[in-house]
């Protein structure tokens, strides 16, 4: 009864997943790619995320690791829209902070086009929120001007897939602050501009 039981599981499984496969619930609008080429041949791509309105969800949490006295993480979730406006996917940062560096990866996905993971490092100083913190803008405040800051490390793809699989990526953020919610939510814009150049 029990080897029965677990053979109707993984047909049922199965079949749910064969199911999805050959006839997919969701349609995904396909939104045309809103790309511009570069004199080395590159192509260039801003996707933006909205703050706060469009992050979906985040965590922060320290821990201790064997390598070092403490890491800190933090994990948040974006809608990602195109130059246009259009939501078109998701997109994942993952930040893991130990000692005086920081390791950064990303995950763009955009269900009609495939999805790119991308990383990078930067020194603990390059934070956004070191970097937000020196602009001196109070929790509640409004900045004067919108204050444009870059990450100047770039984050270099390490996988892709559908219509990105095979082309080397490099994304830079710029994030655009207007001001500082009462609850410490950056408001403004963050603009993730890529630079995709075919692998040889």
């Amino acid at each position: 009864m029990k080897r029965l039981l677990q053979l109707g599981f993984i047909l049922g499984f199965g079949g749910t997943i064969a199911l999805a496969y050959f006839a997919p619930f969701f349609e995904f609008t396909r939104y045309r790619s809103i790309t511009s080429v570069v004199n080395n041949g590159g192509r260039v791509e801003q996707f933006i995320v909205r703050l706060p309105a469009d992050r979906i969800d985040s965590a922060r949490g320290a821990g201790r690791t064997e390598a070092t006295a403490s890491s800190e993480t933090t994990l948040e979730h974006f809608k990602l829209r195109d130059a246009e406006g259009n939501v078109i996917g998701l997109a994942a940062k993952h930040e893991l902070t130990i000692g005086s560096g920081t390791e950064t990866a990303w995950l763009l996905t955009i269900p009609s086009r495939g999805t790119i993971a991308l990383a990078s490092t930067s020194p603990r100083a390059g934070s956004v929120e070191s970097s937000i913190a020196a602009l001196g803008i109070a929790h509640g405040q409004s900045a004067e001007t919108a204050h444009s800051i870059d990450i100047g490390i770039p984050a270099r793809s390490v996988a892709a897939t559908g219509e990105f699989d095979g082309i080397a990526f490099e994304l830079l953020e710029t994030w655009v602050v207007t001001g500082i919610d009462a609850d410490g939510e950056i408001r403004g814009t963050l603009h993730l501009n890529t630079v995709g150049m075919q692998s040889t």
